[in-house]
């Protein structure tokens, strides 16, 4: 592990945000870290005897015996305590001045300030929680929405924990079926009694786990949604249905939205970032206009879905114009295709306006930014294309959203497989490749809970930690 990571060290942070506030919460841990608070606590003897899970009113007094802030102190014991060791929370008045006067008294009686992730990081060295609840930490404090915190709550319980386990227990008594092959080679004219079913059910229940990725980054990332198309098409006007409010400005006057705008908006618990974008059209001559249409051709590129917004009031010629003209550029921005109609489950077509021109083409979607009439079902749409026209999660659903563990389990399941092929081959079967395929396994779900670690991997993880946590 890194070496600001040391496990012996009184540490020291902010755990609540930077600024002007009511409270502050000031988080320590570390052998011996309530004897050190006890030294510059108005009530020494109370804390030095408190047990775990009181909480002691009095004053933080500087070097010269000054008062320095009125506090509650929240003592932890051993072992139960977040990071699993002795630890602390001073609550004091949230002023700049008396966090950063508190931090700089901590530090002169041996606190250092905690790296990020550190204490998460002690609770995992510990035995305090594993990998995947460890990560599951972060992504609670990163939700965006409810489901997204929700699912992150439910790998904190240990959803995907208690699959990984089971998993690790049917693979441990195969590999321990193997290594008593092994050691008994005398008995070879026996067939050796792997359980075939056990592992293709493990195994099953991994790619179970790994098709859920899609849907974990999904609620974690969230999903760019970029309008695009002709200038007064109703695009700021849609994107302002979305967020309930007038952020983007809206004019009769074309090219009214010259640089892009952004917002984060919840949708069934999905996250999604909306940009609404310059208008595309031709016959401008106007040079910051033309540099929004060209930022909008960049956005194009980096978005999940694109909602082409046409004017329905032009009539059929409006989308006809939109699909031959402006079609083929929007594919490409978007890293879709050149050719319109293999646009794929990127491309939205909404036909605005349609109170005033409800009879909207084929495949467009009919919608009034001013009354709200098909709003829903673009909405539905959306929702649709994100989840891949599945249904949302369950809220205490083991999901995974991390490429490292989706990695891991693919190996797991890539050795499980070998190990499947292996057995079919019946009395010709290699048991020592197979007791290989089996430990290859083993270590990539070690890994993946942490049983089995590496140092850059987890200096990598705790480092996307914020710091007081």
């Amino acid at each position: 592990m890194d070496s600001e990571y040391h496990l012996d060290d009184l540490i020291q942070a902010l755990a609540t945000p930077r600024g002007r506030s009511a409270i502050a919460v000031m988080r320590v841990s570390g052998p011996g870290c309530i004897e050190a608070i006890a030294r510059v606590f108005s009530r020494p003897d109370v804390l030095k005897k408190s047990e775990g899970y009181r909480v002691h009113h009095g004053w933080i007094l500087d070097e010269n015996g000054g008062r320095v802030d009125e506090v509650l102190v929240t003592v932890f014991r051993v072992p139960s305590s977040y990071t699993g060791q002795e630890s602390a929370e001073i609550s004091c008045h949230g002023g700049p001045a008396v966090v950063d006067r508190l931090m700089e008294l901590l530090r002169t009686i041996g606190f250092r300030d905690a790296a990020p992730g550190e204490f998460t990081f002690r609770a995992f060295s510990l035995g305090k929680m594993d990998l995947t609840r460890a990560e599951a930490v972060r992504e609670i404090i990163d939700a965006r929405t409810d489901r997204a915190r929700a699912l992150a709550v439910s790998r904190l319980a240990g959803s995907v924990k208690s699959v990984i386990d089971e998993v690790k227990d049917a693979v441990k008594h195969q590999a321990a079926v193997a290594s008593l092959a092994l050691d008994y080679p005398e008995d070879e004219a026996e067939p050796v009694p792997f359980d075939s079913e056990l592992i293709r059910v493990s195994r099953d229940s991994l790619m179970n786990l790994i098709q859920t990725w899609r849907t974990g980054r999904l609620y974690r990332d969230g999903l760019k949604v970029t309008f695009a198309g002709p200038a007064n098409a109703g695009k700021s006007s849609l994107f302002n249905l979305f967020l309930r409010e007038e952020r983007s400005i809206v004019t009769e006057r074309p090219g009214t939205t010259r640089d892009w705008v952004e917002a984060w908006v919840s949708l069934d618990g999905i996250p999604l970032q909306l940009i609404d974008t310059a208008g595309l059209r031709r016959e401008t001559d106007d040079p910051i206009e033309v540099e929004g249409i060209r930022r909008t051709r960049e956005l194009l590129a980096g978005s999940d879905l694109v909602v082409a917004v046409a004017d329905g009031t032009e009539g059929p010629a409006a989308a006809v114009a939109l699909e031959r003209e402006e079609m083929t550029v929007l594919s490409e921005g978007a890293g879709i295709a050149e050719d319109p109609s293999q646009t794929g489950d990127r491309l939205i077509r909404v036909w605005n306006k349609s109170d005033i021109s409800p009879e909207a083409p084929e495949g467009w979607i009919p919608v009034s930014a001013l009354t709200g009439t098909g709003f829903s079902e673009l909405e539905e749409e959306i929702r649709s294309r994100a989840l891949g026209g599945g249904a949302a999660p369950e809220a205490d659903a083991p999901v995974i959203d991390s490429a490292r563990q989706k990695d891991l389990l693919e190996r797991a399941v890539s050795a499980l497989d070998r190990f499947s092929d292996g057995v079919g081959l019946g009395e010709n079967a290699p048991v020592d490749l197979l007791a290989e395929d089996l430990h290859e396994a083993l270590d990539a779900l070690g890994e993946l809970t942490g049983t089995v670690t590496r140092t850059d991997v987890l200096n990598t993880l705790f480092s996307e930690f914020c710091v007081g946590k």
